[in-house]
């Protein structure tokens, strides 16, 4: 099979100022055509680093890619550590990039400066990948190696996500043309409201019965719950199509209502597609998630097709004022309580008419709690006009995880009672 590194480039990462998301980004779609990444590293803005470091994983894998250090300023360095790495022997200036320069610099208003300029003068042994989306475009370089195909396919994209995003088809391209790619199957079904070790032995017997060469991994998420991915690699993965169905529905059969969709499906699309399919809207009202569980749903395209809108209230004042919660359920019960939650979910649903409303109310943390209602305590509330319904748990992590947390255990309790209605 064919081995990738994925490599990026910059201070900035190392002293963890910005997130590697690109790496992600790039394994996904590496995976997807057959090719298996192997080794992610990162490295700092040094000339002698990055020659020595990209030198020794083109000697070993033959696909590697890199991300960062292609900007316009002093210290983006990368770009000329290829072209000794390369062996080229001059730069060359690409006229389509230029012209995407020179572009970019019309629409804001601003001189073509020298150092922009520079942006489209590349290494006259690359291959170039024209970049609409910013100044800087990709390369794409053919290094001699040790290893059995005797070169590396080298690819080098900016650092900015979107760009990256934006070229990254465009390696897959060149790799389609390039290599003989293996077969590479995955299948994903995701799962939630069951612990991982329970699940690990709820599914014990069906595991143990895996031929060798479908591979489990379980792989657990606060928002998503836990995704068990079946995977087969080679030529076991051409028609294995029928085989994974057949096992998918006799986990299916173990597992009932605790797998809720399959690949990259969420909680809050099954809730979206219930609620289409029903032609029924929802309400939201939050305390403790301030917002997070509405803006899930609002990054849904077509939201406004089943989402009437929600409430925030974090005080006790606004529960009382904006959804009708009793002052005398607040004294008697306290805010993080069945009775609030319950009355939260009604007054919401009142509001906006909606006809299925949903509320959540707890302890984040790190403060706060006490013996009777510890940090992690949640309510959850349900109404749909007729009947209320209410759950509660208690969530160990910090108070981002947890927010997290409630904010899908409440997205999958309106999942099961969209179910049973």
């Amino acid at each position: 099979m064919n081995s990738a590194a994925i490599c990026t480039i910059g201070d900035e990462i190392l002293i963890g100022q910005i997130v590697d998301t690109n790496s992600s980004a790039i394994s996904q779609a590496l995976n997807r055509i057959g090719v298996k990444v192997e080794t992610m590293v990162s490295i700092k803005d040094d000339r002698a680093e990055i020659i020595d470091n990209l030198r020794r994983l083109c000697d070993k894998y033959n696909v590697v890619i890199v991300t960062g250090g292609l900007g316009p300023t002093r210290d983006d360095i990368t770009k000329d550590a290829l072209r000794e790495l390369s062996g080229s022997k001059s730069y060359i200036e690409n006229e389509a990039q230029l012209e995407i320069v020179r572009e970019f610099a019309r629409r804001r208003g601003m001189e073509l400066l020298d150092l922009n300029r520079l942006q489209a003068s590349v290494p006259d042994s690359c291959t170039v990948l024209t970049n609409i989306k910013g100044t800087a475009p990709g390369m794409f370089f053919k290094i001699k190696s040790s290893n059995d195909f005797g070169e590396s396919l080298l690819f080098s994209l900016p650092g900015v996500p979107y760009e990256m995003e934006y070229l990254l088809p465009k390696v897959i391209n060149h790799l389609n043309e390039s290599l003989k790619l293996e077969g590479i199957f995955h299948k994903t079904i995701m799962t939630f409201g069951i612990p991982e070790s329970v699940l690990a032995k709820k599914i014990e017997h069906w595991e143990l019965d895996l031929p060798e060469y479908i591979k489990l991994a379980y792989l657990p998420n606060p928002l998503t719950g836990i995704r068990l991915r079946l995977s087969v690699y080679g030529d076991k993965s051409v028609g294995c199509n029928k085989e994974i169905d057949e096992r998918v529905r006799s986990l299916s059969d173990l597992l009932g209502e605790h797998i809720y969709g399959y690949e990259e499906s969420t909680l809050q699309d099954e809730v979206f597609k219930l609620l289409k399919e029903k032609g029924k809207t929802l309400s939201i009202a939050e305390s403790c998630t301030g917002g997070k569980i509405l803006s899930l749903f609002t990054a849904i395209p077509g939201a406004s097709d089943i989402l009437k809108g929600g409430v925030v209230a974090y005080s006790n004042e606004l529960k009382k004022d904006l959804l009708s919660v009793s002052d005398s359920t607040l004294v008697k019960y306290g805010a993080v309580s069945r009775e609030c939650a319950a009355e939260m979910a009604k007054g919401v649903h009142e509001i906006s008419k909606s006809d299925f409303s949903i509320s959540v109310t707890g302890i984040a943390g790190p403060d706060g709690g006490s013996d009777e209602k510890p940090v992690g305590s949640v309510w959850i509330g349900f109404y749909d006009g007729v009947t209320n319904s209410e759950r509660n748990f208690i969530s160990t992590g910090d108070r981002i995880r947890n927010i997290e947390r409630f904010s899908a255990e409440a997205i999958n309790f309106l999942r099961l009672q969209l179910i049973d209605n």
